[in-house]
């Protein structure tokens, strides 16, 4: 750019783009500095952090730019890229005050420069810095961002490369991490110790090696796609970090948490809390929130807190993080996904000869369709004499693609602007002309044309399969790679935080007050024991007024029958005490013994004089002496009357039965209890979360009449396909034995429920694999989500 007389002017990061061979481009080119015919076009805008320390603060819009001011911009993108991302002048004030980025620049402060008492800065925490580089590079980026880069002294691009070619001479590979390269100057690799200071950073991810060559005969082919290994489930992180039994440091042994404080103050919050409600002194509600307030802040984790030297809690944080990330990169889902795909392109492959012989086969059943059309092909439009229809109607038509009598339909004339049925109507009677003078050959062979048409449409779609195989078999081995580098890499970075984290969960552990289960029991034993010595003052209170208060009360009380308690005096009272005890309830009416398996219902009375019989119910005075209370055998009459004349009986076997055709488990007009009738019941009663099978019991019933009963359609039953408006049909059926597809079968043993759904375990078979398998159901409107350990797939209702 600069040999062309150009000056970049804006140059920054965002503006260059970096291909997979290396080759840098500069884009937005529309801010360049040129001249043209005496004339300068100036380059008026500019990011702060790659303008130069004698530009910043100043207004662009008439600035000439130089080479020299380019010149520091390339010289941030070299330093940002050989120290991961850090910008030069980004570093630690040692001055008073804040030191913003854009006043370091103007102020020459080189956070990574050897004259740390002008600048005033130093490097980031962790980072590398100029002893990481060749001295060469250390020195030219002194030179560039230093006071004297300003007149003309900053390296220019040429110097760039030479000492970047030299230094790339001097790279050395990390012996403990293959993705790790630094220079020979460096006193150790730099990489190692950010990696190690920052838990959880991972500074190059390791080298992905993948065999990219594929077979070249297809059955080789889609052997080794199938050959590829299964990642399988990731085990759990926390499975496969070493056991450690760390001892605490004695340094920390007795010293007392930063946050005991805290938790003292609201220990005794606690205690004043609990005294205050025992002794009633303020409502319950306001003691209960004091005292839930005293819990939270006294029962809260120390090392949430931020307490004393906070490692530990620093630490599982990083750890968690990894940990989601090890779930995330680590899971399996991509390869499954990706042999998913290419199952279903083998087996369209192997699908061709069928279809070539299916639309071969119909060439056959529409081979008089097809002569007629060959034989109208030959009447061209263009010489053709037909009333109305001159050389312009004739051009237009062609327009649109109708040439010959074979092209002629109404809806396709009709369509084009200015002709209506008159000349449609014009048209197709010529065509019935030659239709009538057409002759059909049974004998006649297939048009060849037709039949190589269908095999070269058949040919294109194997070579396509072919090239999407290829495509397959190398993005699963990808997958793959990658899961495994991501599960290997994640764990040994794991390791060490894993190492670490013990040793500071023991360390917190010896702190007074450090360890969380003895702040929770020392804070429940000190409330409960407030708690009973408020009470021991308060009982010896009430003890002295309790008598007589009782006394008064057992004077002013209503008159009760003296008398002993038994049969006689219950019929001869009045009507409450007769309703309540001398009734027997009625019993419901036996189902017939051929209709229900399980016929023997219980059934709770109904209707308003139930609750007026519950309302009845008067227990007796605490002066007479509890005695058995026998049941008389029958009714009175005041009693008869004031049970629910509603009859008790529980609905018939016809009754549940269209119950289930209601909810869509039963297709049958059948009023007993039958096979089919049996099987809906068992499908009702696992949609519904309930044993799997076919008793009818009490439960059983409540939940077939309830109003929230699952129906049919909401569950996981019935058939289903993969696309919304299933336009190809249902590709999977499931019942309450198995579900199915083209592809293999999965038979069901047990049904768990779930929050979401249903949990389904069982066996499946796709060709000769079979495995154990545990399926999850969720239904979400016409959509069911399943999601094994083979991977997650949705599809939608069909009917």
């Amino acid at each position: 750019m600069h040999a062309a007389g150009c000056v970049i002017g804006d140059l920054n990061h965002s503006g260059i783009l970096v291909g997979t061979d290396a080759t840098a481009t500069l884009i937005d080119c529309d801010s360049f500095q040129f001249s043209k015919d005496g004339k300068t076009y100036y380059c008026e805008v500019g990011v702060p952090d790659y303008t130069p320390p004698e530009l910043q603060g100043r207004s662009l819009s008439n600035v000439p730019r130089t080479q020299n001011h380019d010149a520091f911009g390339l010289g941030v993108a070299i330093f940002s890229l050989l120290f991961l991302g850090r910008h030069p002048f980004a570093g630690k004030y040692l001055g008073r005050g804040d030191m913003p980025e854009e006043q370091a620049i103007a102020e020459y402060r080189f956070a990574y420069s050897s004259e740390r008492s002008r600048t005033q800065t130093e490097p980031p925490p962790f980072a590398p810095t100029l002893s990481y580089v060749p001295k060469e590079l250390a020195a030219a980026f002194e030179a560039c961002f230093g006071p004297g880069g300003s007149n003309n002294g900053r390296p220019k691009p040429a110097d760039w490369i030479f000492l970047l070619q030299n230094a790339e001479t001097q790279l050395l590979k990390c012996t403990v991490t293959a993705a790790h390269s630094y220079f020979a100057d460096a006193p150790k690799c730099p990489w190692c110790a950010l990696e190690k200071a920052i838990p959880g950073f991972v500074a190059f991810p390791s080298p992905l090696f993948v065999n990219t060559t594929t077979p070249v005969k297809l059955g080789e082919l889609i052997a080794a796609i199938r050959g590829v290994t299964d990642p399988g489930v990731a085990p759990t992180l926390s499975s496969a970090m070493p056991i450690i039994q760390a001892k605490p440091n004695v340094n920390y042994k007795g010293t007392l948490d930063s946050s005991a404080g805290q938790y003292l103050l609201a220990t005794f919050g606690g205690i004043a809390a609990t005294s205050l409600l025992r002794l009633d002194y303020v409502q319950p509600l306001v003691g209960l929130g004091a005292l839930g307030a005293s819990a939270y802040f006294a029962l809260r984790n120390p090392k949430k807190q931020h307490a004393f030297r906070p490692r530990a809690h620093q630490l599982k944080q990083s750890w968690d993080q990894l940990d989601l990330r090890y779930q995330k990169d680590g899971d399996g889902s991509r390869f499954n996904e990706a042999r998913r795909q290419s199952e279903l392109r083998i087996r369209e492959f192997n699908d061709l000869p069928n279809e070539e012989s299916r639309r071969l086969a119909d060439l056959a059943r529409r081979q008089r369709n097809m002569q007629l059309r060959h034989f109208l092909e030959r009447f061209n439009l263009v010489n053709a004499k037909i009333k109305g229809i001159g050389n312009a109607k004739k051009s237009t038509l062609r327009s649109f693609g109708i040439h010959t009598a074979a092209d002629l339909a109404r809806q396709r004339i009709e369509n084009i602007p200015g002709f209506g049925p008159v000349t449609a109507g014009q048209l197709l009677s010529w065509r019935s002309e030659f239709e009538r003078r057409f002759v059909y050959k049974p004998n006649q062979p297939i048009n060849p044309s037709d039949i190589a048409q269908v095999k070269s449409d058949i040919a294109r779609r194997q070579i396509a399969i072919e090239a999407a195989l290829k495509d397959d078999l190398i993005a699963i081995r990808t997958a793959v790679a990658e899961i495994q580098r991501s599960r290997t890499d994640l764990t040994n970075r794991a390791r060490a935080i894993w190492i670490e984290l013990k040793q500071a969960e023991a360390d917190e552990k010896v702190r007074v007050f450090g360890d969380v289960m003895a702040r929770r029991w020392v804070f429940g034993v000190v409330c409960l024991a407030a708690f009973l010595v408020a009470g021991l003052n308060t009982g010896a209170k009430t003890t002295t007024s309790a008598t007589p208060s009782l006394s008064s009360q057992i004077r002013n009380t209503t008159s009760l029958p003296s008398a002993p308690l038994n049969n006689s005096n219950l019929s001869n009272s009045n009507p409450p005490y007769t309703s309540a005890l001398s009734t027997p309830i009625a019993q419901p009416s036996k189902i017939p013994q051929a209709s229900i398996p399980a016929p023997q219902v219980a059934w709770p009375p109904q209707g308003s004089s139930t609750q007026e019989l519950q309302k009845s119910i008067v227990a007796p005075p605490p002066t007479v002496p509890p005695r058995e209370v026998g049941v008389a055998a029958q009714p009175t009459a005041e009693a008869s009357a004031s049970i629910s004349r509603t009859p008790l009986d529980p609905p018939t076997p016809a009754a549940l039965i269209d119950r289930l055709k209601d909810l869509g488990f039963s297709r049958t007009n059948d009023a007993s209890w039958n096979a089919n009738a049996l099987a809906s019941l068992r499908e009702f009663k696992i949609v519904n979360h309930l044993p799997s099978d076919s008793q009818l019991d009490r439960m059983t019933v409540q939940a077939l009449l309830s109003p929230q009963a699952l129906a049919r359609s909401q569950s996981f039953l019935g058939a289903w396909g993969t696309d919304s408006t299933c336009s190809q049909g249902a590709q999977l059926f499931i019942s309450a034995r198995d579900a199915r597809t083209e592809a293999g079968t999965c038979s069901f043993d047990t049904f768990l429920p779930t929050r979401s759904g249903w949990t389904v375990g069982g066996r499946c078979q796709v060709g000769a694999d079979k495995w154990s398998a545990t399926i999850n159901f969720t239904v979400v409107g016409k959509a069911l989500s399943w999601s094994s350990t083979k991977g997650n797939s949705t599809y939608y209702r069909c009917g």
